[in-house]
C-alpha cells in the first residue's frame, strides 16, 4: 500500500472511507494514479503531493461509486437523473492533475539522459 489508511484519515483529513473499503479503493486508485503518471510512482517513494492526490481521487471513487452516477432520484413520478458531464476518469484525472502538474510527474517528456 503506498498510503496507509491511518494517513489518509490523520494527514488528508478523511473520513468518508471506511477502513474495511480502504485497501480495495486504495489499489485500484493507486494503480490509476500510476498510470497518470507513466509508470513514474515508485513503491514507498511518495510525495505528500502524490499522496494528498490518491486520497482526494480515493474520496471521489468512492462518492460516485456510492451514488453510481445518479445525480438526483424522485419517486414521486419515478424519475432518476445521471451525470453525463464529465466521466469518472476525467474527474479522477483533474484531481492528479491539481496537486502533480507542476512535479514532472505527469510530463510527456522523455529523459534524454536514459541509456
Amino acid at each position: 500500500m503506498n498510503v496507509t489508511y491511518e494517513y489518509y484519515k490523520d494527514s488528508f483529513g478523511g473520513s468518508l472511507i471506511s477502513e474495511s473499503h480502504w485497501k480495495s479503493i486504495e489499489l485500484k486508485m493507486s494503480a490509476r494514479l500510476n498510470r497518470y503518471t507513466f509508470e513514474r510512482m515508485e513503491e514507498g517513494a511518495w510525495s505528500v503531493q502524490a499522496k494528498t492526490a490518491l486520497c482526494e481521487m480515493c474520496d471521489c471513487a468512492y462518492k460516485y461509486d456510492q451514488r453510481d452516477g445518479i445525480t438526483s432520484e424522485n419517486n414521486d413520478g419515478y424519475s432518476v437523473s445521471f451525470d453525463v458531464s464529465r466521466s469518472v476518469d476525467s474527474m479522477l484525472y483533474r484531481i492528479a492533475e491539481v496537486y502533480l502538474v507542476n512535479t514532472g510527474l505527469m510530463d510527456l517528456a522523455v529523459d534524454d539522459d536514459y541509456e
